[in-house]
């Protein structure tokens, strides 16, 4: 069992580490998360290993993808009183996020179909 937690932490770091130095040259928080979504949805419908699915899934989707900047975004708008924008952006964040991940999944089982 200690050996099987380990690996999963190796796994998920190596897909992590790339996915952070990928996100930390995209200043745009919006774009990064629907690439995240796009790809979570597109690893999880693949028929792939486990392996591969921490690898993609958890480390390179979770690391790319950013709730506290997103939500750092939201708590500007509203201190700047923006209101409009924030209830925006929140709701076509959320909207178009599950989108993307119904999208890379359809691609998916298009792609092993």
């Amino acid at each position: 069992m200690k050996y099987l937690f380990s690996n999963n932490f190796f796994l998920i770091a190596i897909g992590a580490v790339p996915a952070a130095i990928f996100r930390w040259q995209i200043d745009q928080i919006w774009i990064v998360n629907i690439i995240g979504c796009f790809l979570l949805g597109f690893v999880n419908a693949m028929p792939i290993s486990r392996r591969y699915k921490l690898i993609f899934g958890f480390g390179f989707c979770g690391s790319l993808t950013t709730f506290s900047g997103w939500s750092f975004q939201l708590f500007k708008l509203i201190s700047h009183g923006f209101y409009k924008l924030f209830f925006l952006n929140s709701i076509l964040t959320v909207i178009i996020g599950l989108l993307a991940v119904c999208l890379g999944h359809f691609f998916a089982k298009k792609i092993k179909a």
